[in-house]
């Protein structure tokens, strides 16, 4: 009778224990690292998945007296395989990136002291990107984006490839 009841104990426990089990990839949906990308952004990143699809949020705001820096991406992700190491999916990437800076030169004639010059440049882009992407890894994962780059969408048009590459940690 005790040998049943210690099996009837001990099969109820495994069966406890076993239940209790999570999966890592359905428990682990929100990723934070950094990432660099000409379509995707650069600087400080997050990604959220729900299921198959996620974006991705991407930014870096500099600024200082002498240059504003701001880069913006939110990208679109569709997960095509997920394993515990390694995850195939989708992008399709957006990026806004601002570049101002100003320099104030003295201006020097026969050696006297003509005034100051403020020279400025103000450039900014929209960059859109489309291909596969990889992560290898569990907890900290290695992002690398491959695919096609439309960059300054808005002013001069140009087509090449684009490669984008993060770092991120998943919790």
């Amino acid at each position: 009778m005790k040998r049943i009841l210690i099996f009837i104990a001990g099969f109820i426990f495994l069966v406890s224990v076993s239940a209790q089990e999570t999966d890592v990839k359905s428990s682990k949906k929100n990723e934070i690292g950094i990432n660099a990308g000409a379509t995707t952004g650069l600087g400080l990143s997050y990604r959220r998945w729900f299921g198959k699809v996620g974006f991705q949020l991407t930014g870096l705001p500099i600024k200082t007296d002498k240059a504003t820096i701001i880069s913006l991406g939110l990208t679109a992700l569709y997960s095509f395989y997920d394993a515990h190491y390694v995850r195939v999916y989708g992008f399709l990437g957006n990026h806004y990136f601002v570049d101002k800076e100003s320099e104030t030169n003295q201006i020097w004639d026969n050696g006297s002291f003509n005034g100051t010059q403020k020279t400025t440049y103000d450039h900014s882009s929209y960059n859109i990107g489309i291909g596969p992407g990889f992560a290898f890894g569990k907890v900290v994962r290695f992002n690398f984006m491959v695919g096609y780059g439309f960059y300054d969408v808005l002013d001069k048009f140009k087509m090449y490839p684009t490669g984008e590459i993060g770092l991120y940690y998943n919790f």
